[in-house]
């Protein structure tokens, strides 16, 4: 490896990236700070039953992220979630058939005090897009379809999960 004043130039930049990023007070949200520790309180919350197909997937992918060792006995949260699926036809033909399909879903959730009605903490929208082709063959259709959901599932739990995370950290310093 060659020393020369480039590569100085370029550790000596990495060095003080690094200083900065430690003095603006950047940490890792699932990481432990003081007293808080988020990932504990991440398996405090219970989640809701959601309905349809996706909604299920969608609540296990929570339960797996959220509540890793079964769900909380006595939980100090609740999370509540209602989800719509819209389908909508893109980049259609001459012949008027479409080639492509774009699946958006839509999440409302709302955190809640486990022991107060309506007592709401936390709400939030999150919102995701997967597209899939249209193919000649009906069954590698649906299969890119469920793929697309999956995928979506999975993105959406995750986004979920991290506003979670974020909203209980800050709460937590306060």
């Amino acid at each position: 490896m060659s020393w020369s004043n480039s590569s100085g130039t370029k550790i000596l930049s990495l060095c003080l990236g690094v200083l900065f990023l430690a003095g603006c007070g950047f940490q890792p949200i699932y990481g432990r700070d003081g007293d808080v520790d988020i990932q504990k309180e991440l398996t405090e919350i219970s989640v809701l039953p959601i309905k349809d197909r996706a909604g299920q997937q969608l609540h296990n992918h929570l339960l797996d992220s959220l509540n890793p060792f079964g769900r909380p006995k006595s939980p100090k949260y609740r999370l509540s979630i209602q989800l719509t699926e819209t389908r909508q036809e893109l980049a259609v033909q001459k012949t008027e058939l479409a080639t492509r399909v774009n699946l958006s879903f839509n999440a409302q959730f709302q955190l809640s005090a486990a022991t107060g009605v309506g007592s709401s903490l936390f709400s939030g929208r999150s919102r995701i897009v997967a597209s899939y082709n249209i193919l000649s063959s009906d069954y590698a259709t649906i299969v890119a379809e469920q793929d697309a959901r999956s995928r979506a599932i999975r993105e959406l739990s995750a986004d979920i999960t991290n506003r979670l995370a974020a909203f209980l950290q800050l709460s937590q310093k306060k």
